[in-house]
């Protein structure tokens, strides 16, 4: 595709919207139509339709010798970031005006724009209602986004920042679909430049390149880029004669969608509706999103932000710890880098809570917890995707995501730097020296450097993984409390005995088949109220109903917790009742 795109425009309506902008904001350039001509800043003073133009050129009175011979010329401005150039034109006359010089010249037979890719954005705004589809590949799963702006070379999208995470500057574009109001679509293929988060960090913002486009679909872009600069002008506009609303933007019926007021907020995922909890959740989610994408072009830690949400983990995990271990289950939409972290984090600060580590240290474990993993987005994708084991030349490059984050958390001046030295650069460290990225050996290691390896390798554990599916939860304690030369056996067992095997937010099944969401759990950790959602004998009829104590016994032996998937269950999805009664 050309550096510009060049359009003429003959038909007298459209020649009319493009002229009466140029009048109203007066200025434009005037230059002969000789070779090597300059231009000279004349007014556009009035317009009458298809008959002529007025224009001022006192600024400049030697321009008026050369007019009044009858030299041809043109008028050149711009209209949104739309270079506009008339036909030739000629003087038909000078007005009788003892302070002004002004012609009355020839009405244009035709204007030129002309769209600079390089330099222009035609700006979308929420209510003019195109909807954004994107594809990166065939197979993969459709991402709604927002049109933020549109030009012939590319666009930039708006979307959630979770679903922003996985993209990566030069990955492919399948299909970016774009259908206007009135039906009409637009296909194109293209890459993405580059994402970054909006000033709120609520959103990212995707900058996306397009391919060469064939002739038509080209001409489709160029029609759309018009109309939208046409659109946002009109309603720019306070004229008596308002330019009229473009056809792209009006409904098959003729209407005009409802305008959204200004600042409404993005909606948020129907996962965290309803439970409190689980939406200051969501906000810390969308930190970490967020941040990873800082992290990824380059961007530091925000250490005020980092202190907020670490003591909003703090906060939530005192009196209503449960509350907050259950509405952990809310994200399952989550990028599992960030549910990955926040289990961590929320995990790390109950088990060192109980052990009576004070409120600051709380805070401390909390924020590095975070964002313990968050260097990892700049590992390979081969390498975090691989279905093989890892070679010595891949394993080489593991310790270069922890010192990343180690270097960013200096940053933060008011994080305990041996709170982070322990739970971000020795997560990944063994009592037996087979961990990295220092291959420490006992006494080496810290004390909360111990606790969180078990925490987060138990996770970890769990989660399916390119080379392996998921472990069972007994599994993964099996394996921290046979491996003692690994893991710290005494932070293990406290593990276990705070969290259980079925513990709260897992999903329980009981030997009757009913499948029951764990609100609590008593002092043995074992499921003291749950919420009863299926019975595994009778699939197809879901229930709704909160079971506690006594009430429990009729549900028969407790088998232990299995995969909600498995059963195509989804906590966020279980019915009413799904808030862990106070």
């Amino acid at each position: 595709m050309s550096d510009s795109a060049s359009t003429d425009i003959h038909q007298a309506k459209a020649k009319w919207e493009w002229l009466e902008p140029l009048c109203l904001q007066g200025g434009v350039n005037l230059a002969f139509n000789h070779a090597g001509s300059a231009s000279w800043p004349v007014l556009l003073d009035d317009i009458t339709v298809d008959e002529a133009l007025v224009i001022d050129v006192s600024a400049v009175p030697a321009l008026a010798d050369p007019l009044a011979r009858g030299d041809s010329f043109h008028l050149v401005g711009h209209v949104m970031g739309a270079l506009v150039r008339t036909s030739p034109l000629a003087v038909m006359e000078r007005l009788e005006d003892t302070s002004r010089v002004r012609f009355r010249c020839t009405y244009p037979d035709y204007l030129s724009t002309i769209h600079r890719r390089g330099t222009f954005r035609a700006p979308l705004r929420a209510e003019m209602g195109v909807d954004t589809r994107l594809t990166l590949a065939e197979d993969a799963a459709v991402v709604d986004a927002d049109l933020c702006n549109l030009s012939l070379g590319g666009c930039l999208l708006s979307m959630r920042l979770a679903d922003a995470v996985a993209l990566t500057p030069g990955q492919p574009i399948s299909s970016l679909k774009l259908q206007f109001p009135n039906q009409q679509s637009l296909e194109l293929k293209g890459h993405v430049r580059h994402i970054r988060t909006n000033d709120e960090w609520t959103r990212a913002l995707v900058g996306c390149e397009f391919d060469e486009l064939p002739i038509d679909s080209e001409r489709m872009l160029w029609f759309c880029v018009k109309e939208i600069e046409r659109e946002d002008a009109r309603r720019a506009q306070s004229s008596e004669k308002p330019l009229e609303p473009s056809g792209l933007f009006l409904t098959p019926s003729g209407r005009r969608l409802p305008q959204l007021p200004s600042g409404i907020a993005a909606e948020k995922p129907a996962a965290t509706v309803g439970n409190t909890v689980a939406r200051q959740l969501q906000r810390v989610a969308d930190y970490l999103n967020a941040q990873s994408l800082q992290l990824q072009n380059g961007g530091t830690i925000s250490s005020t932000l980092l202190s907020r949400h670490a003591d909003t983990v703090v906060a939530l995990g005192g009196p209503g710890r449960e509350s907050l271990l259950y509405a952990m289950g809310y994200l399952d939409a989550e990028p599992v880098a960030v549910q990955h972290a926040l289990v961590v984090a929320i995990r790390a600060v109950d088990l060192a809570r109980q052990q009576g580590f004070g409120s600051e240290t709380l805070k401390a474990i909390a924020a590095s917890a975070l964002v313990h993993d968050l260097g990892k987005a700049s590992l390979p994708s081969d390498l975090l995707e691989s279905r093989d084991g890892l070679t010595e030349a891949q394993r080489a490059l593991l310790p270069g995501h922890v010192h990343r984050i180690s270097e960013r958390v200096a940053d933060c001046r008011w994080l305990s730097p041996e709170i982070a030295a322990q739970v971000v650069g020795q997560v990944n460290e063994r009592l037996d020296g087979s961990g990295y990225p220092l291959g420490l050996h006992g006494a080496a290691i810290g004390e909360l450097g111990r606790m969180i390896a078990v925490v987060d390798v138990i996770d970890a554990l769990t989660r399916p993984r390119a080379d392996r599916a998921a472990w069972s939860l007994v599994e993964a304690y099996r394996h921290v409390l046979g491996e003692a030369t690994a893991f710290d056996n005494r932070w293990a067992r406290r593990y276990v005995r705070l969290f259980g095997v079925t513990p709260v937010g897992s999903l329980a099944r009981y030997s009757s088949g009913a499948l029951a969401w764990v609100q609590r759990l008593d002092a043995q950790a074992r499921p003291s109220q749950v919420h009863m959602v299926l019975n595994a004998n009778s699939p197809r009829r879901r229930l709704d109903l909160v079971l506690a104590q006594r009430d429990l016994d009729q549900l028969g032996r407790l088998e232990g917790a299995v995969q909600p998937a498995t059963y195509g269950l989804s906590l966020a999805n279980s019915g009413l009742r799904s808030a862990v009664r106070e």
